[in-house]
């Protein structure tokens, strides 16, 4: 007997008991983690980077927009102007590592630039000669027809010039600006760029988050030693150390014998929790040292040991 099922959206397999794995693609770009749901994933965007698929980042006051698909060079631009922005103008050496890093953490491909020769000299998004300073593979730009430029991946994102037609990936660039809608939580310093699809929360110390909402727990890394006990605060933390510890971190171990002045001429032995005052030269005594308030520290209790030795424990 032979059956078939329909599967609901997400699943897949003879009996639907398969998840499909939407991460399988590597959706997510400029470095996010791909969290995988049933029918749907998510992407965890890297510092600086934010978006649906961690498609937009910023540096400089610039945004920066990379695309997951290639079309060519007339689409492209249009695509940035629709989004409020243009094809980005690459200006310096640092801006063109930026963004070449950037691809290679994600799509890995050639991407169109804003610069193309209509002909020579180079023009930028606005029409205006170009006047910055590419990286250029070795002879370009040679041609004097109307062509467009892209960050060359199969030459480690040098600029190359190539037929407007072909169809290739591309970056839209908009300037940060002020949101009009603050977003950030606890203090945030709050800028977006494409029409403010794109927003970016800097966060005062002690948050994190796309949004600053996450107070930063900084116990998290268990800094306090030798078993102490670890308080979170706004930005910084304090720990209660156990007995026979002192410092921040409660990294030092405390010497009791400072503390305490044993009776005269005898010497005083100390361990992690307590420490013993000893007669080095005893006498015959007939009874035992007596222990008195003042033979210990707060928080110790004294006990006679021997006829010339007593010792102070924690209570």
């Amino acid at each position: 007997m032979n059956y078939t099922c329909s599967c609901e959206n997400g699943w897949t397999g003879t009996n639907c008991d398969h998840d499909i794995d939407e991460c399988a693609s590597n959706p997510c770009l400029l470095g996010g983690t791909c969290l995988d749901h049933v029918d749907g994933f998510s992407c965890v965007c890297p510092k600086d980077a934010t978006g649906k698929i961690c498609e937009t980042a910023s540096s400089d006051g610039e945004c920066y927009q990379f695309s997951s698909i290639a079309v060519s060079y007339r689409d492209a631009a249009r695509a940035c102007r629709a989004a409020e922005g243009h094809l980005v103008d690459v200006e310096d050496e640092r801006q063109q590592r930026f963004l070449a890093d950037n691809i290679a953490a994600s799509s890995g491909v050639s991407n169109w630039l804003a610069t193309r020769t209509a002909p020579l000299p180079l023009l930028t998004s606005d029409g205006s000669p170009f006047s910055g300073h590419l990286q250029w593979s070795a002879g370009e730009p040679l041609s004097p027809f109307d062509l467009c430029v892209l960050l060359d991946s199969s030459d480690n994102y040098q600029a190359k010039i190539a037929l407007c037609t072909e169809q290739h990936n591309y970056i839209c660039q908009s300037a940060l600006k002020p949101c009009q809608s603050d977003v950030c939580q606890n203090g945030g310093n709050c800028t977006s760029c494409f029409n403010e699809t794109a927003t970016f929360c800097d966060c005062p110390d002690g948050f994190q988050g796309n949004f600053c909402e996450t107070n930063i727990d900084e116990c998290a890394s268990n800094p306090c030693q030798h078993g102490g006990t670890c308080q979170d605060d706004v930005s910084s933390y304090s720990c209660s150390c156990p007995t026979g510890f002192v410092g921040y971190n409660c990294e030092t171990e405390m010497d009791w014998c400072s503390f305490v002045q044993c009776p005269f001429g005898w010497i005083c032995q100390v361990s992690t929790s307590s420490f013993q005052c000893v007669d080095p030269a005893p006498i015959t005594r007939e009874f035992p040292y007596q222990c008195s308030s003042a033979s210990c520290p707060d928080g110790m209790y004294c006990t006679e040991e021997a006829v010339s030795s007593f010792s102070c424990k924690v209570e």
